[in-house]
């Protein structure tokens, strides 16, 4: 194999690996807040502030910082504040464990009240079909009672 050939293989195989390791701006930005008050998550937000911070994120790029560096850089600026989720490490961890406990916690306490209501529902039900039952029966007795009496009397 000719050396040239060797090289243009090596180039075509190594040329998608430093394309698929290369930062985007949209890969960062999806990960920052926009510092101009909104509220809203960098790629989403349109103001100057956003271009502004885009620009600079795209300048850190080109100086050959990765993603987690050029997060790094924003969080030690601003704070964990600028991160568009909160991180799953320390007390931040809550942020991420609580919701799923709440939903347990409220569904277990939605299954034990739906539970009772069901089975004071059926107590219910048969003390209604006890006292009709009663109630047949002691009008059963009390006819024949009458019957009985009536028969005596004679």
């Amino acid at each position: 194999m000719k050396p040239v050939n060797f090289v243009l293989i090596l180039i075509f195989l190594l040329l998608p690996l430093t394309a698929w390791s290369s930062t985007t701006v949209s890969e960062v930005e999806k990960n920052l807040m926009c510092t101009c008050g909104c509220t809203m998550a960098l790629y989403t937000c349109e103001c100057g502030t956003a271009a502004k911070m885009r620009n600079q994120i795209q300048a850190m790029i080109d100086k050959g910082m990765d993603k987690d560096k050029i997060i790094a850089t924003y969080v030690n600026q601003y704070g964990e504040r600028i991160l568009s989720a909160p991180t799953k490490s320390g007390f931040n961890l809550v942020a991420w464990i609580l919701p799923f406990v709440v939903l347990i916690v409220v569904g277990f306490l939605l299954y034990k009240a739906l539970r009772r209501w069901s089975i004071n529902s059926e107590q219910d039900d048969e003390e209604m079909l006890q006292t009709e039952v009663e109630a047949q029966y002691n009008k059963k007795l009390k006819e024949e009672l009458d019957k009985f009496e009536e028969g005596e009397g004679e």
